[in-house]
Formats: structure tokens, C-alpha cells, sequence
């Protein structure tokens, strides 16, 4: 089911080079949130911009724990030691070199992460007894599931939770999110920023076949004895390093092109995730803020640098919390982009896509949104469901384990039965898609409350029109247009031609 979330990417990615990208370069700044406060007020911007802030800081640390529990499981060094290690080097180089550094050691640490996965399925293969075996196993254990078409929605990964469910949420990604938007806002124009977005699919549709071959080599292995059951893990987090232990760990120098894998994918992130925050807060706060004290660019450099720092402390300090988190790190992920992520992505559709919505009711939607989410967000975290809300997990076996296995499952207590489960029990993967969709419905609602007496002109370049949605066939039509009536007088056309042809490429 997971592949289908390159078709979801893929229209993710269409609709964020169509729509997103070129309205949010036309404000000529490096922040995505400005256009909000063109389109609905500095409130709105200001807003908005402290819940990134917020989420990108919960999920940093996360992000953070990852491979430091990766890292310890592997070299045996204490957790609190690998943890801090991680977020200090990455802290220092990030806090000095800016977003070039960030940059430049994104593709080395790209580099790095594929080698991982290679030599990971090439190594666990032929642990496995080669491919055909691989495949019979994989098939065997009902792990090959191309079509699930249950409407169950605790069913995590579904053809519909798959499709809808992670098109919406890499929209917000991509579209929403400074961490990514800054990629494609400091290149020189919109073409060469579609051409990135479009380069970064083409990278994520090779991660994301690696990583389905990964798991499939794991189940292999594992198929006939759960490391998780079997007491030889504590957690699912672990599964991945436990298989490069036993799989790499006899050939000397190949486990720590793991461990440089795992860690490349981490920092990557999060020095991407603490250049972003530190750029939102002195361009949308501190900037906004203190209009009648401009900052020089010296001292915007200097303030960058110890939010940086200051950022990277504190991601730290959060990763030591997640430790004692038993959710694994996919969920958490997907719960805090759910919560964050969702109404952020409605207020920018609202500003999009309808011209009555105003910057009162744009807050309303957003903050009651924002609400709910946090809301279903710890709820589905810290409330025990029962074995049937699990999120469809499969079944696993240990008849292959060496030493015996005793499990038990849960007994249901009806007394301490929530009524509120059915709704914590919904799969994470639908929570971008759900709040995007509250704040949608929220914002065209109140605005017929709190906006009705306070008319406001919108800049039409602001909001999406059906040019903008059409804008291929309009441009054909016009050229197709203008040829014919030139030809009718007999006008030479050429230079005009050159110049249509050449909006037509863009």
C-alpha cells in the first residue's frame, strides 16, 4: 500500500509547482508566511508563523531521537551521550553555515542515506536466500496488499487513506511548511523553483522504492520470529538497527555506513528544521514587530545564529522527553504534522481559493482547528485502545524463535470503556487531510459572521481564478487567437510569437 504514495506525491507535487509556488514567490520574500498577512492581516502571519515555530520544535525532537536510539543500540554508547552529540553537531554546523550549509550537506547526507538502504537490501537479501525467496515470503505473510478498500479510518494505510490522505499531507509539506518552501524561495525564478520541486519527486520516488524493499527484506527475515514478541526489542523503532546488527554486523566498516545513514537523514532534517525557525522569526516577528528599528544585516546574522543555537539546545532537551514516549516515531510524526500542519494548509486554501474570507474569521477557523487538533492529537497518544483500534496492524508470528515466547493480549475493560475512542482511534494519516478540511468549512462559516459588515477588496493576484487553473489552455487559446487575427491583417507576427511561445514554456 505504501507505493501508492508516490501517485499521491505526485499530485501533490503538480498542484504545489501550479498553485502554491507561484503565489508565494510573488511576494519577493524569503518567508511563505507573508502572503498571509498580504492576503488577511500581520495577525494572521504572526499567527500562523508561531504554530510552525511550535510544531517543527516538537518534531525536531523526535526527529533527533531516532538515530541517537540507532545509534546507541549499534555502538552500545549511552542514549543520553548519542543524543546530545547528535544535536550538537548539527547545532554548530547549521548556526554557522546558514542555509548553504544546509544545502551542501543535504547532498552529501542524501548521498550517504541511499548508500544505506542499498547496501542494507543487497547484504539482507542475500541473508534472506535471495530474492525469489524474498519475494515468496513477503507474499506469504499477506504483505503484498495493493488493494484495501476498507472505509475503516483507525485503518492506517488504506487505498484511501493512502491517496487522499498523504496527497493532502505532502501538499502541506511542500506548500506550507518553511522547512521545505525555502528551498525553492531563495532559487532565482519560478521555473528553476518548479524544476527543483519536481527534481525532489524524482529523489523521493527511489527513497520511497528502497525503503519498501527494506521492509520487505526485514519481514523476510523476521517472518517466522517478531523481535518485538521475542523480547529482543522494546520497541518498533528498533527493528531497522536490529536487522543491520545481525545482517552487517559480521562485515567489518558496513554497519557504520549504516549509522551514517541513519544519521544523515536526521540531520538533514533538523538542520533544515532550525535554519527555517530561525529565518520565520526574524523576518515574520521580529521584523514586523520592530518596523521603526530595522535590522542591519550584521545583526540579523548575529540573531540568526543564536536562535540557532538556542533551537538546537532546546531540540535536545525535547528528544530526551520523546524517550519516554511509547508511541513509535512514524505515529508521533504524523500526529504533529496532523496538528500543526492541517490549519495552516486550510488558512492558505481559504486565502487561495475564496475572496470573502477575512483576516477575523481566517483566525477563528484557524485557532478553533488548531484546537481540535492538538486535542485528537494527545488523545489518540495517551489513550489505550482496544487490540481491534489499532491502526489494521498485521499479524505477526514467533513459531521461529529459539527460545520461548509467551504473549498476552489485553483484556477489555468495559468499565473504563471511552466513549471518545472511536475518535482517538482515527488513523493519522487522515488528520492533515480532516483539519484542512475543519478550517475550510470553519473560515467560509464565520466569515458570513465576522466579516460580513467589515468588505475588504482583495488583490485579485492573490487568490486563485479560473485563468490561474486553466492558465495552459488560456495561453494556447490566446496565441491561437492573436495568430489568426494578425494573419487576417496581415501583420508580421514574429517577434509577438516569440514573446507568447515563451509564456506558454512557463
Amino acid at each position: 500500500m505504501g507505493l501508492y504514495g508516490i501517485f499521491a506525491s505526485l499530485m501533490a507535487t503538480y498542484i504545489t509547482t501550479k498553485v502554491f509556488i507561484p503565489k508565494l514567490r510573488q511576494t519577493g520574500e524569503v518567508s511563505i508566511y507573508s502572503y498571509l498577512e498580504r492576503r488577511f492581516s500581520l495577525s494572521v502571519r504572526i499567527m500562523v508563523t508561531c504554530t510552525f515555530i511550535l510544531g517543527t520544535i516538537l518534531y525536531m525532537g523526535v526527529i533527533l531521537y531516532g538515530p541517537s536510539l540507532a545509534l546507541s543500540q549499534m555502538t552500545g554508547l549511552n542514549i543520553w551521550l548519542a543524543v546530545g552529540s547528535c544535536g550538537l553537531v548539527c547545532t554548530i554546523y547549521t548556526s554557522i553555515g546558514g542555509i548553504k550549509a544546509v544545502i551542501w550537506t543535504d547532498v552529501v547526507q542524501a548521498v550517504m542515506m541511499y548508500l544505506g538502504l542499498i547496501v542494507s537490501i543487497v547484504f539482507g537479501i542475500i541473508d534472506v536466500g535471495g530474492i525469489t525467496k524474498a519475494v515468496e515470503t513477503v507474499s506469504s505473510g499477506n504483505r503484498f496488499q495493493f488493494r484495501v478498500d476498507t472505509l475503516d479510518p483507525s485503518v492506517r494505510y488504506t487505498f484511501w487513506s493512502v491517496l487522499i490522505g498523504f496527497t493532502v499531507f505532502d501538499i502541506g509539506i511542500y506548500g506550507c511548511t518553511q522547512t521545505q518552501a525555502q528551498r525553492y524561495m531563495c532559487v532565482k525564478d519560478t521555473k528553476t523553483a518548479k524544476r527543483v520541486v519536481w527534481i525532489n519527486y524524482a529523489m523521493n520516488v527511489v527513497l520511497q522504492i528502497l525503503l519498501a524493499c527494506v521492509g520487505c527484506v526485514i519481514y523476510a527475515k523476521y517472518s517466522q520470529c517478531d523481535p518485538i514478541k521475542a523480547k529482543l526489542i522494546s520497541r518498533s523503532d528498533q527493528l531497522y538497527p536490529l536487522f543491520v546488527i545481525q545482517t552487517l554486523g559480521r562485515f567489518p566498516g558496513f554497519t557504520g555506513i549504516f549509522i551514517a545513514s541513519i544519521l544523515s537523514a536526521s540531520l538533514s532534517t533538523i538542520s533544515s528544521g532550525v535554519n527555517s525557525i530561525a529565518t520565520v522569526i526574524v523576518e515574520d516577528i521580529y521584523k514586523r514587530i520592530s518596523i521603526a528599528r530595522p535590522m542591519s544585516n550584521e545583526r540579523q546574522a548575529t540573531v540568526s545564529k543564536v536562535l540557532s543555537i538556542g533551537l538546537g539546545l532546546f531540540t535536545i532537551f525535547l528528544a530526551f522527553i520523546v524517550s519516554y514516549m511509547k508511541t513509535n516515531i512514524i505515529t508521533i510524526v504524523l500526529q504533529i504534522f496532523g496538528a500543526f500542519t492541517a490549519p495552516i494548509l486550510g488558512v492558505y486554501l481559504l486565502g487561495f481559493f475564496t475572496a470573502r474570507v477575512q483576516s477575523r474569521s481566517a483566525l477563528v477557523a484557524f485557532t478553533l482547528c488548531l484546537t481540535f487538533q492538538i486535542w485528537i492529537a494527545v488523545g489518540s497518544t495517551v489513550t489505550v485502545k482496544s487490540p481491534n483500534k489499532q491502526g489494521g496492524l498485521l499479524p505477526t508470528s514467533v513459531v521461529g524463535c529459539m527460545q520461548s515466547v509467551n504473549t498476552s493480549l489485553p483484556m477489555s475493560k468495559n468499565r473504563n470503556y471511552n466513549p471518545l475512542i472511536p475518535l482517538y482511534s482515527i488513523a493519522p494519516t487522515w488528520f492533515v487531510f480532516n483539519g484542512a478540511i475543519i478550517t475550510l468549512l470553519l473560515g467560509l462559516i464565520f466569515s458570513f459572521i465576522c466579516d460580513s459588515k467589515y468588505p475588504k477588496i482583495v488583490d485579485k493576484s492573490l487568490v486563485i481564478t479560473r485563468d490561474d487553473i486553466f492558465s495552459c489552455c488560456s495561453s494556447r487559446k490566446e496565441v491561437m487567437k492573436l495568430t489568426i487575427a494578425q494573419k487576417y491583417n496581415g501583420i508580421s507576427t514574429d517577434n509577438t510569437m516569440i514573446e507568447k511561445e515563451s509564456m506558454l514554456k512557463t
